[in-house]
């Protein structure tokens, strides 16, 4: 990383952080709005075995994790962002790299009646655009580390 990063980093960190909150806050909440507001237009989700393209496949994704989850808690830690080189090898202040570490909690209501949880460990590998004066993801990957389930229980559940 060049001084000059160095040096921009910091100043642009907080944007990138609200970002992925409100992403996370969207998938947690099954918020179409609110999500297709944090991505491109011709933005992409990469996962494990699936690639989500543009916002008519994007939209679907609160849909997906409703149909996979009873519910999902998405928590956010820390990140680190990066503009991309410009010309002459100063800092393009349009365009950004970098990567946010998440925890992912899903609720699964099992056939039996219990719950479990499915967490997982994500490296978001994401790639940002700053257009009408605000920045959005062009591109997220998600790198998987690994995944602990564990029984658990809805709240009040313990008192019966």
């Amino acid at each position: 990383m060049s001084k000059k990063q160095q040096d921009a980093k910091p100043l642009a960190t907080g944007e990138f952080l609200t970002l992925a909150y409100s992403y996370a806050q969207a998938c947690d909440r099954k918020d179409v709005e609110l999500l297709l507001s944090t991505l491109a237009a011709d933005a992409e989700i990469v996962m494990p075995g699936n690639i989500m393209s543009g916002h008519d496949q994007l939209a679907g994704v609160p849909s997906m994790l409703a149909d996979m989850f009873e519910s999902t808690q998405h928590k956010v830690f820390n990140q680190t962002v990066v503009l991309n080189s410009g010309a002459d090898d100063g800092l393009d202040e349009e365009s950004a790299k970098g990567e946010t570490y998440c925890t992912a909690s899903h609720i699964r209501l099992l056939d039996d009646g219990k719950r479990e949880v499915e967490d997982w460990a994500i490296r978001y590998q994401d790639e940002y655009v700053k257009t009408e004066g605000r920045w959005i993801y062009t591109r997220r990957e998600l790198l998987i580390d690994w995944v602990e389930v564990r029984p658990v229980m809805a709240f009040g559940e313990q008192f019966t």
